[in-house]
């Protein structure tokens, strides 16, 4: 009799327990796939950039069924004293609740980066549904307008950016990609510095991006593109960094994944550049050395390797070492070159971009304590001791330029 009541007590209390009485229905959800941060005033505006289900399956281009002629996507921004409440008024106007599990980029305006992104940071680590991988980039104007902005061919302008962001780093390595969590990381640390990719609109009228019909030109009249390198110090953005400046912090920092060095050839003029390496691998080691009482000198010790499978205009043959160690001399050299770039951009920023900082304060804490308080006129006093070791795995199919080539075969005539 007891084993029955077992029984029909279980059976209660599975049906009581039965169905999803929190559930949210995927038509309920609004899926972010970009956010931009602005500031107006004392403000903070919030911009978000929904997926639209129903026509991200679906053609852009013309009017097809289905749902062809409607963006991939649907953007609205709003206005509130703090982070929190500009996103609650979302749902004045909104009528999907927003997730934020699958964001795939976070863009932080001008006005927001310069006035602090502490506050962002701080949303973003509380929340439960946003995640920390987020990637983030800047803007010399507001997140807003990029986020109206598409990305032609691309469905989803969100995740357009941010494969932009991974391409160029794995490919060119010239911008290093970020996210939340690394921010968050590098502002903590003893340098507290970090450098942010920036988006920006080019010349032309950007409105065009914000209509379907840009998918109907071979050749948009204006662009998304990634073009320097913000430079957040203490929470603020103080200033960027040009390509070359950023590719020699990329260097610097042990950053770079995938790149091309243009060189120029044995006697030829330093501006010529004739020749490129493809870079495949580099690694950068950086070690602080004591110059004299309380101050540091950093030595760099860089080694990359490469093929020569691009362009090579050149005189030397490829089949002679001396011909491949000149080649290898030249890229080193370039590779000197911007990471004494970016080593000044960031002296004339007083910022410590490549972490030099913790470097010390590992090697010796006693010494950091010291040194923390007055670290940004210390900045201008390190000195670089670079050596950079390049080696050359392949040289392609032939062994002389093809220019080179067609000389002889004029002479022969």
């Amino acid at each position: 009799m007891r084993r029955i009541l077992l029984c029909c007590v279980a059976v209660l209390v599975c049906l009581t327990a039965a169905g999803c009485w929190n559930r949210t229905e995927l038509d309920e959800l609004g899926i972010t796939a970009a956010t931009g941060f602005d500031r107006d005033g004392d403000d903070w505006e919030m911009t978000y950039q929904v997926i639209v289900p129903s026509a991200s399956g679906a053609s852009q281009g013309g009017g097809s069924a289905g749902g062809g002629s409607q963006p991939s996507v649907y953007v609205f921004t709003t206005k509130g004293k703090t982070i929190r409440e500009a996103a609650d008024l979302g749902y004045t106007e909104n009528p999907r609740r927003l997730y934020f599990g699958h964001t795939e980029i976070l863009v932080i305006g001008k006005g927001a980066a310069e006035t602090g992104i502490e506050q962002i940071l701080d949303v973003y680590f509380r929340n439960i549904d946003a995640r920390e991988t987020v990637l983030v980039a800047v803007t010399d104007g507001k997140a807003s307008e990029i986020l109206r902005k598409m990305v032609p061919p691309e469905k989803i302008p969100g995740t357009a950016l941010a494969e932009l962001l991974r391409k160029q780093d794995n490919n060119s390595s010239y911008f290093p990609v970020v996210n939340v969590f690394e921010i968050a990381q590098k502002l903590v640390s003893d340098a507290q510095t970090v450098g942010v990719p920036e988006i920006i609109v080019t010349d032309g009228n950007g409105k065009a991006l914000e209509s379907l019909d840009v998918n109907k030109t071979t050749s948009p009249p204006v662009k998304m593109k990634v073009e320097r390198l913000g430079v957040l110090h203490l929470n603020r953005l103080v200033g960027y960094l040009n390509r070359d400046e950023s590719y020699g912090i990329a260097w610097l920092t042990n950053q770079v994944k995938g790149s091309t060095i243009s060189f120029s050839c044995s006697g030829a003029d330093a501006n010529s550049k004739n020749g490129t390496l493809r870079i495949t691998s580099g690694k950068t080691k950086v070690t602080p050395v004591r110059a004299e009482e309380q101050h540091y000198n950093m030595r760099v010790e860089t080694e990359a390797s490469g093929n020569l499978l691009m362009e090579f205009m050149c005189q030397e043959d490829l089949s002679k070492p001396d011909s491949i160690r000149a080649i290898e001399k030249a890229a080193a050299e370039e590779i000197m070159k911007k990471i004494q770039m970016g080593w000044g951009a960031s002296q004339k920023l007083r910022v410590d971009l490549p972490g030099f900082a913790d470097k010390i304060h590992r090697k010796d804490p006693k010494a950091w304590k010291k040194l923390e308080n007055n670290w940004s006129e210390e900045l201008s006093r390190i000195e670089l001791d670079i050596h950079v070791k390049v080696k050359l795995e392949r040289h392609g199919l032939i062994k002389k330029s093809f220019d080179t080539l067609l000389n002889q075969n004029s002479g022969q005539e």
